[in-house]
């Protein structure tokens, strides 16, 4: 090349350089092009360029490269031949998992009352149907491939389940192999259900935890109770049905819910099974593993049915009445007789801080709430156990457990404290919207507000260090904490959610009701990488409907997963032609009547 050419790109490179870049403290502009002190016009969290450059707000030269060559897209994986496992290796693999069972033996009598209103009547309607459609691996002596017809799409598949990092995490290795025999019922995985059971573990996880993957609660929960095959059962189903829903987003047909539907039958119909074993020694993980996992299941489903939800909430209700559980967990451990070891009693209170949760997600859909009632008459089991389930990951994952992990969970005690007062105040707050749908604010109703105005004010006051960290300048903390930023953030942005949708059901001043919402636009921005949460879906829906920035609901709308894109278009159609406000109430009633479009 000519010097004087080289010279002349030079200059023009020294131009362009010069104009791209900004003045060190310049005020508009994106987070991520302020943090690179690039120019940047749009006032949005993160501009268009970033999104489609893949940029975040970490400078390039603390980023670490090591890891972007290992990226790459795994293969299908093949099916192996048949194996089973004889009983002395799986009581071996047993103790090697540390499986601990409780040792009450519950009186399953008490349960008489579910037939015919029990809540696995419920879920299978016609038993008939079942039997007739009864699973190719159920008969161990079927070849295994032959399981392969259940499931169609093999293109989806292999573009939506193997979009997973190239460490695969430990516990679906040690689980099952393709055709691998589980448990004594003689569950067979082939391989749709080891590819769904690996998408649980690298993509489902990601909904519903903001904890790093591998040592997330729903994989130590998967690894705990994978001595259970109806716990196995119940994972597949809502793994399946995630895999569906993933595959519409993608423009692929759904191929996976009949194979969905069948896992959840029978995991009812063998739970209903052991509720009428009275002589059976009672298993605590299995059952609450089991009611988590249906009600992720009959809540994503494309029409919710309330019935359903509502007994399965009574359930949960009387399983803990009968075994006093929760008694039993918060008791002191020199006051019982029998006393759990450490790592299964705090196993066991995040657990059913977990279905707590869940049940208080389904308030949502007008249903439910039987769970959130019973412990709302005990407020203090329900944070003693919040505090006892501090320590369960240290615990129960023992020397495996990172050392990063470790701090991780030193820094962040607080937010489990923080997340059981949400729960609590998303539960009444839930209770007042749906008292006051569709009239004015009675006397009987606003009696409530406040009761949930001061919650609002003891959690701002108690948890003001974490506020804090939201409204501090980004150059005020280095990028080696973002992590704990966002996590951060990821607790006061629900928060805000929630205190604006009870500012607009409880008709608080115009002015106060965008305030809040300027406060969670603040906190959502710094979560950006944990935004597929099902908590922050729901943060973003209270955002959108509220906002008049047309510019914030483009970044919203961008941000919300196709099914609730989908329902909120059509809500807010549909309120237009009525004349009415749309909240968050009207989109859970299209939500839970959306008769199968979605």
């Amino acid at each position: 090349m000519p010097l004087h050419d080289s010279a002349q790109i030079a200059k023009a490179g020294k131009r362009r350089s010069k104009g791209g870049r900004s003045r060190l403290g310049i005020a508009s502009g994106c987070l991520t092009c302020r943090a690179k002190h690039v120019k940047c016009d749009e006032r949005l969290p993160v501009c268009r360029r970033c999104e489609r450059l893949r940029l975040d707000r970490s400078p390039h030269w603390t980023q670490d490269h090591s890891t972007r060559s290992s990226r790459r897209i795994l293969p299908p994986q093949t099916l192996q031949p048949k194996r089973r496992v004889v009983a002395h290796e799986l009581g071996s693999a047993l103790q090697d998992n540390h499986i601990q069972r409780s040792d009450d033996d519950l009186q399953w009598a008490i349960f008489d009352k579910f037939s015919g209103d029990t809540v696995s009547t419920l879920f299978l309607g016609n038993t008939d149907s079942v039997s007739e459609t009864m699973p190719q691996w159920e008969h161990p002596e079927t070849p295994a491939q032959t399981t392969a017809t259940f499931l169609r799409g093999e293109e989806a598949m292999s573009c939506i389940a193997t979009q997973s990092s190239s460490q695969s995490l430990p516990t679906i290795n040690r689980l099952a192999l393709p055709s691998t025999e589980l448990g004594p019922d003689g569950l067979i995985l082939g391989h749709e259900e080891f590819g769904a059971l690996r998408h649980y573990q690298d993509e489902f996880c990601k909904v519903h935890t903001s904890k790093t993957l591998a040592w997330s609660f729903p994989v130590l929960l998967l690894e705990k109770a994978s001595h259970s095959s109806l716990t196995i059962r119940c994972a597949v189903a809502v793994s399946l049905q995630d895999l569906d829903m993933r595959r519409r987003a993608n423009g692929f047909p759904p191929s996976g819910a009949m194979l969905a539907e069948t896992h959840f039958a029978q995991a009812s119909l063998a739970f209903r099974e052991i509720m009428h074993q009275s002589a059976r020694t009672v298993d605590h993980i299995e059952a609450f593993a089991t009611f988590y996992f249906q009600y992720i299941y009959l809540t994503h489903r494309p029409t919710i049915n309330k019935a359903e939800l509502l007994n399965l909430s009574g359930a949960v209700v009387r399983y803990l009445q009968a075994s006093s559980i929760v008694e039993a967990l918060t008791r002191p451990a020199s006051a019982s007789a029998t006393a759990m070891s450490p790592s299964l009693r705090s196993f066991l209170s995040r657990l059913l801080l977990w279905v707590y949760r869940e049940d208080v997600y389904a308030m949502g859909y007008g249903c439910s709430g039987k769970v959130a009632r019973y412990f709302s008459e005990r407020p203090k089991l329900i944070r003693r156990m919040g505090v006892i389930s501090r320590p369960m990951y240290q615990l129960n994952w023992g020397t495996r457990y990172p050392t990063e992990q470790r701090l991780d969970d030193v820094f962040c005690a607080q937010h489990l404290d923080m997340l059981v007062r949400l729960i609590e105040l998303e539960s009444e707050i839930t209770e007042f919207g749906w008292s006051t749908m569709g009239s004015d604010v009675s006397a009987d109703s606003s009696s409530n507000s406040p009761h949930i105005e001061e919650k609002m004010s003891r959690i701002e006051l108690d948890f003001s260090a974490t506020f804090q960290m939201i409204t501090m300048p980004d150059d005020n903390y280095p990028t080696s904490v973002s992590s704990l930023v966002e996590g951060v953030a990821v607790f006061v942005t629900i928060y805000y959610a929630w205190k604006l949708t009870y500012h607009r059901i409880a008709g608080m001043p115009e002015d106060k009701i965008q305030e809040v919402l300027s406060l969670l636009m603040q906190a959502v921005q710094h979560t950006i990488p944990k935004i597929q949460l099902k908590d922050l879906q729901r943060a973003l829906l209270v955002a959108v409907i509220e906002t008049r920035n047309p510019i914030h609901k483009e970044w919203i709308m961008s941000k919300l997963e196709p099914r609730w894109k989908a329902i909120l278009s059509s809500t807010l159609d549909r309120d237009i032609r009525r004349g009415r406000r749309t909240t968050i109430w009207t989109l859970y009633e299209s939500a839970s009547d959306i008769n199968g479009n979605w």
